[in-house]
């Protein structure tokens, strides 16, 4: 208080104001060193507080260079944990499809229709039908010798062998 009736003395305030003024001060909380102290001068660095500061950076940077392995090994094991999840879901939906088409195979009408478009079985007392597309005339690349020429080769093979036989 009495700080605050010298302060108010050079300043020319009246006691009464300077003793409230006091009184705010403790209200908000006293701040060290008064009004004066409020704005401080920059400090000066010393060489100590430098090397610290290059020790700190560089503990920092062998820190950094020490964990960067690691870190990209984490994103290389999180991407092959990705692919595989999506390899996973994939191998599901396909033992999803394989399970229905075993479902579906165990049904007797789908056996049947399967025989009969891709083996051409028929029931007992039907009458098969083949449709087969019709020839297009394309050019040949070898000539077919005709029908009558191999009969003839044919039988002048079979005549020769019994003439070696007989001989």
């Amino acid at each position: 208080m009495q700080r605050a009736t010298r302060v108010a003395a050079r300043s020319g305030v009246t006691s009464e104001h300077a003793r409230l003024r006091a009184g705010e001060e403790g209200r908000m909380g006293k701040q060290r060193g008064g009004p004066r102290r409020a704005t401080r001068r920059a400090r000066r660095t010393s060489p100590v507080d430098v090397l610290l500061g290059f020790l700190l950076l560089g503990a920092v940077g062998l820190g950094v260079l020490l964990l960067a392995p690691p870190f990209e090994g984490y994103l290389a094991a999180r991407q092959r944990v990705a692919i595989l999840e999506q390899q996973a879901l994939a191998l599901e939906n396909e033992n999803l499809r394989l399970e229905r088409r075993v479902s579906d195979l165990d049904d007797p009408v789908t056996i049947e229709l399967l025989a009969r478009s891709q083996q051409g079985l028929i029931r007992e007392g039907e009458v098969p039908y083949v449709l087969t597309a019709p020839e297009v005339d394309a050019p040949r690349i070898i000539d077919v010798p005709q029908e009558a020429d191999r009969e003839e080769d044919l039988l002048d093979r079979i005549l020769a062998w019994i003439r070696t036989i007989t001989d």
